[in-house]
């Protein structure tokens, strides 16, 4: 498994609200991946997607590989217990008390071909198989409830100022479908590729512009492909910060 991880600022800001990370499992048997996109600006953005990520990996590194079943129940169980972390910290931090994150993870289950994801908010994950793009998660927006309803993208930068999330770290409750993350489940085989990204992409690159540069630099490195998303994002000028975590199979 070949990896690589890029972030950057989008244009016009100061501070990098973004954060990624990977790790192994205790017993190596399951290999993780995250993204996180803080949001709150001067309510500290950077500090929520700090927090996503570490609080994550921390944990991940101490989990021990059972089942399917048991490892579903890990990732829902963290994700909510690092939102809850995040909510502490604004209880002692007033000054932060809007901040939250995004999260889009992935965990490969060694020897299964299987991979667990799990996201709140609208950082994505994509797989690139022998040709063909599939975005896996879905997101958590105002857009997403607009094309859900029908509205065609072109409705949607028509009436939609700002795409506003409805669920995020720091947010999450835990209880019933509104306050947890979703999880989905993939198959994973050679010659796979997955992309996991901010909306630093996304918000300006569309999933036709997406496919072309996997199928322009489908052999290359995730080096090369990560730097040829960021460079994609910012030739759109991304005012959002750019993050993108690429994983060969």
């Amino acid at each position: 498994m070949e990896s690589y991880a890029i972030s950057r600022l989008g244009f016009g800001k100061t501070v990098n609200e973004d954060s990624f990370g990977s790790c192994s499992s205790a017993d190596g048997k399951v290999r993780f991946f995250v993204v996180a996109d803080g949001m709150g600006g001067h309510a500290a953005g950077d500090v929520a997607g700090s927090i996503t990520v570490s609080g994550f990996i921390n944990a991940a590194e101490n989990y021990r590989y059972e089942d399917e079943e048991s490892l579903r129940k890990f990732i829902t169980a963290t994700v909510v217990s690092v939102s809850r972390s995040i909510e502490d910290d604004q209880a002692e931090h007033p000054e932060r008390k809007d901040m939250g994150s995004t999260i889009v993870l992935i965990a490969f289950i060694d020897g299964e071909d299987k991979a667990l994801l799990c996201n709140a908010g609208d950082s994505r994950a994509y797989c690139f198989r022998e040709g063909k793009l599939c975005q896996i998660t879905k997101d958590h927006s105002i857009a997403q409830l607009m094309l859900d309803k029908g509205y065609t993208r072109e409705d949607i930068k028509k009436y939609l100022s700002t795409n506003a999330i409805t669920k995020a770290m720091g947010f999450l409750s835990g209880e019933g479908p509104g306050g947890l993350p979703d999880i989905y489940t993939a198959d994973y085989r050679k010659g796979d590729l997955f992309l996991l990204c901010s909306d630093g992409l996304t918000s300006v690159a569309d999933d036709l512009e997406i496919s072309a540069i996997f199928k322009e630099n489908e052999h290359g490195s995730c080096k090369t492909l990560c730097k040829s998303f960021v460079k994609c994002a910012l030739g759109f000028g991304s005012k959002d910060d750019i993050t993108v975590e690429l994983i060969r199979i």
